[in-house]
């Protein structure tokens, strides 16, 4: 048996041991956040206009939070299963 893992190179460490989705993903919410703010403070803005980046602000939110989620699984889980695939002699 053949161990075909795919190697994962280690973090580029121009993101500062961030993958690089949450560098990027990090940049867009700080981005929306300040767009939404500037909406909110403009009296010009529309509810639709508000509305809509509302909205898209709140599905950035809820991608960085299930990525997170997903990540502390994984990191607790990481080596929490090393034993289930040993084959033990009886």
């Amino acid at each position: 048996m053949t161990n075909e893992t795919t190697k994962i190179a280690p973090l580029d460490p121009a993101f500062h041991g961030e993958s690089n989705y949450e560098v990027g993903l990090e940049s867009l919410l700080a981005e929306t956040r300040e767009k939404v703010r500037k909406l909110q403070s403009d009296p010009h803005t529309t509810d639709e206009i508000l509305q809509e980046a509302t909205e898209k602000l709140q599905v950035l939110e809820g991608l960085w939070e299930n990525y997170h989620i997903g990540m502390n699984v994984f990191r607790n889980a990481k080596g929490g299963r090393d034993g289930i695939r040993e084959v033990k002699p009886e």
